[in-house]
């Protein structure tokens, strides 16, 4: 397995920050990663310290970062200036351009239908294997496991709230779980 699924112990819950006053209760965790939903790339060059003081590494997704494209120029910044060990999206070309700057990049996919699941497979037919794939919403996650045949990592993520609901995909085979329900961190 990839370098991501090097550091992701078995049954790892993720914090996906959405609120950044979060970001100190993410370090407190075991996670040796977080993964950051919010802010702009304004706020990078004092995060991304912070972070490495903790021994984490640090996500962003770059769908959702105000400041910078998901291009890739954006993404030659981030790898050129350190602003980030890895990136998610849902684009298909940030994810090979993060690929080709040595950052580590999660593939989100957004599984509604068997269209999803197929766009995934022409995917990576015509790419390498990203380091992760993160399902949302999580409880879709096992149906991705069953029908794609990839040794890359499996998150899920979105949807959810309970300590059951992490032990049942665990049970399931998914290897880590990306949340912003701060309890179960």
């Amino acid at each position: 397995m990839k370098g991501l699924c090097n550091l992701i112990k078995k049954n790892t819950i993720i914090p996906a920050i959405r609120d950044l006053n979060d970001l100190d209760d993410a370090l407190k965790t075991e996670s040796p990663i977080i993964f950051l939903l919010t802010g702009s790339i304004l706020i990078l060059e004092d995060v991304m310290p912070i972070v490495k003081q903790f021994n984490k590494k640090l996500f962003i997704n770059i769908d959702l970062l105000e400041g910078i494209a998901s291009d890739k120029k954006g993404i030659e910044y981030l790898a050129r200036k350190q602003l980030c060990d890895g990136i998610i999206s849902t684009k298909n070309n940030a994810i090979k351009t993060a690929m080709q700057e040595n950052l580590m990049a999660v593939q989100r996919v957004f599984l509604l239908d068997s269209g999803s699941l197929k766009s995934v497979v022409n995917f990576l037919e015509k790419t390498s294997q990203p380091d992760a794939f993160e399902i949302l919403p999580a409880i879709a996650a096992p149906y991705f496991l069953e029908n794609i045949e990839t040794k890359v990592c499996l998150i899920a993520g979105g949807l959810v709230a309970k300590k059951s609901e992490t032990l049942d995909l665990f049970k399931k085979g998914i290897h880590a779980i990306s949340t912003s329900t701060k309890d179960l961190w």
